[in-house]
């Protein structure tokens, strides 16, 4: 006769879920799953200016996003900041955006991460995270706040969308 509460093995399976899940999310950044991004050369890097360089500001405030469309141009370098303006923490999933760009250089909280691969980035409250990158890679890559990739079929659709326009050549 069963008493209540969860078998032995219910509850070490929820926690090795718990602790495979913690595992891609951290302060610093959701690193995981992305293995292959695009890179760009370290002489075409050195030739950006960055402060001359266009700005996109991503603001969350109250769980939404703002703007909601993103429009960048291929083979242009951007400085992309994400500011969580809420009392919680964010993550801004985006694996097909953020595996598609050059990212050269992450900054979360003022300390420069050496990473430059990611498959979405979490948001502390209050704070900014300024993306360094190339749009490398032309498309629509939509984008999302959901820390658990498991739970994505549960949500209400994407938060918003990022517009990578295609290098047009001259004529």
């Amino acid at each position: 006769m069963k008493t209540g509460g969860c078998p032995l093995g219910g509850t070490s399976l929820l926690l090795a879920i718990a602790f495979l899940l913690s595992a891609c999310v951290s302060p610093a950044g959701v690193t995981g799953f992305a293995l292959n991004c695009p890179t760009v050369s370290a002489k075409a890097v050195k030739q950006i200016n960055w402060t001359q360089v266009p700005e996109v500001d991503l603001r969350i405030r109250h769980g939404e996003f703002s703007p909601m469309v993103i429009r960048m141009r291929q083979g242009w370098p951007y400085v992309f900041r994400i500011r969580n303006g809420d009392d919680e923490g964010h993550a801004f999933k985006a694996y097909n955006f953020l595996t598609n760009v050059t990212v050269i250089q992450t900054t979360f909280g003022g300390k420069v991460e050496e990473s430059n691969c990611y498959g979405a980035i979490w948001v502390s409250p209050h704070e900014t995270v300024e993306i360094r990158l190339v749009a490398t890679v032309d498309g629509h890559y939509e984008y999302e706040d959901l820390a658990v990739s498991l739970l994505a079929g549960f949500t209400d659709g994407p938060d918003g969308v990022i517009i990578i326009e295609e290098r047009k050549t001259r004529i």
